[in-house]
């Protein structure tokens, strides 16, 4: 069976310097959400970093090893791909009723 560690996310942003862009992501998609409660807010934050967590494991496994400079290019380069998102994302998230 294989092991999984749990990544200290925080911790990794914060080596990468991304961590204000990643709160920055965060605000914004609470702000796309719209009034939520906290636990609503929670979980949306929880989840976005779940993604994060997965695409960075995802990107080791292909590689094989990673490096600090690899963490940050990767976090980067999903950081930008979820502000797209929002980009595309027609205001009312979608609803054109």
């Amino acid at each position: 069976m294989e092991s999984t560690i749990r990544l200290d996310l925080t911790r990794i942003l914060a080596a990468t310097g991304e961590l204000q862009h990643f709160l920055d992501l965060g605000t914004a998609r609470l702000r796309v959400a719209g009034p939520l409660s906290q636990e609503a807010s929670e979980a949306l934050i929880f989840a976005m970093a779940d993604e994060l967590e997965d695409h960075l494991r995802t990107m080791r496994d292909r590689q094989g090893t990673a490096t600090i400079r690899d963490i940050r290019t990767w976090t980067r380069a999903w950081i930008g791909e979820q502000e797209a998102a929002f980009l595309e994302t027609p205001p009312g998230n979608g609803d054109r009723g």
